[in-house]
């Protein structure tokens, strides 16, 4: 999950280095991301690929609705916010996680996550910039669907029965590309960002969500969302890398927090997964 996500910190200032109509940006990397990630299912398990593609169920149908909209959503919000702002939006996602998985599974956070989710939105929060008054409501719509779509994939993602979702999130893409296609009357990327969308397309988001999208079948969703925020505290710092926005000091108060945050919880469940081993 930490690896994934890692990977995924330069999304969003790759976003700002390609820039141009977001709708574009978005079709091709729903082309790239489909056909890597795909690549990786069949490697993985040919079964299990074809399996998921022929056998639709509720949960893969949401899977696809979730995750496909979230990526758009997430390409949209950080040409009409900035990526800055638009990570503030991404730390919704935790809370997100632990209402779909009570509604949805019936499945109760504990109070050791529900405390590192406060402080770590809290963190996030505080490292966030202020949203520019002169937003469309585009930007704000877009902002808000990233954390709720995200958090329910992710928490349906965690009662998928199969091993992995990739087949279902190259779907995803694939459909948000396809719509695209149809109404888009340019598919022309910005001229000289063809390089930087490449990676972004086919090496930073398939890679990273192949990873993070394996974390639910083993930890609890709203802690996968959690641990989500840690684009929240080094996405800044490479923004400031790639296109000069030095980060303020309330980036560096909100990292702490959310560092301890997250130091804390899994301070926490090791100590408790070591008692458990002992005891039995």
């Amino acid at each position: 999950m930490i690896l994934g996500v890692l990977i995924l910190v330069p999304d969003s200032g790759l976003l700002r280095l390609i820039g141009g109509d977001p709708f574009v940006v978005a079709f091709w990397r729903g082309v790239g991301t489909c056909v890597v990630i795909w690549i990786f299912s069949v490697v993985h398990s040919p079964a299990e690929f074809v399996e998921q593609l022929i056998k639709p169920s509720w949960l893969s149908a949401g899977i696809i609705f979730a995750f496909g909209f979230s990526s758009l959503a997430f390409v949209i919000g950080v040409a009409y916010l900035g990526a800055a702002t638009m990570l503030i939006f991404v730390s919704i996602t935790p809370l997100s996680s632990a209402v779909a998985s009570l509604v949805l599974f019936g499945e109760k956070t504990d109070r050791a996550l529900w405390l590192a989710i406060i402080f770590g939105i809290s963190g996030a929060l505080i490292a966030g910039s202020a949203i520019p008054s002169n937003t469309p409501i585009e930007g704000f719509l877009a902002g808000l669907m990233v954390p709720v779509l995200t958090g329910l994939g992710i928490s349906l993602t965690r009662h998928f029965p199969g091993k992995t979702i990739w087949p279902l999130y190259g779907l995803a893409n694939c459909f948000v590309a396809l719509v695209l296609f149809i109404l888009l009357p340019s598919l022309s990327p910005p001229p000289g960002t063809e390089y930087f969308l490449v990676i972004n397309a086919c090496i930073v988001v398939p890679l990273s969500f192949a990873l993070i999208t394996i974390a639910p079948k083993y930890l609890p969703a709203p802690e996968v969302g959690l641990y989500l925020l840690l684009e929240t505290l080094i996405g800044p710092l490479i923004v400031w890398l790639l296109v000069d926005e030095a980060p303020r000091l309330a980036d560096y108060i909100g990292g702490l927090i959310l560092i301890t945050a997250l130091v804390c919880l899994f301070s926490y469940r090791m100590k408790t997964a070591n008692r458990l081993t002992h005891h039995y």
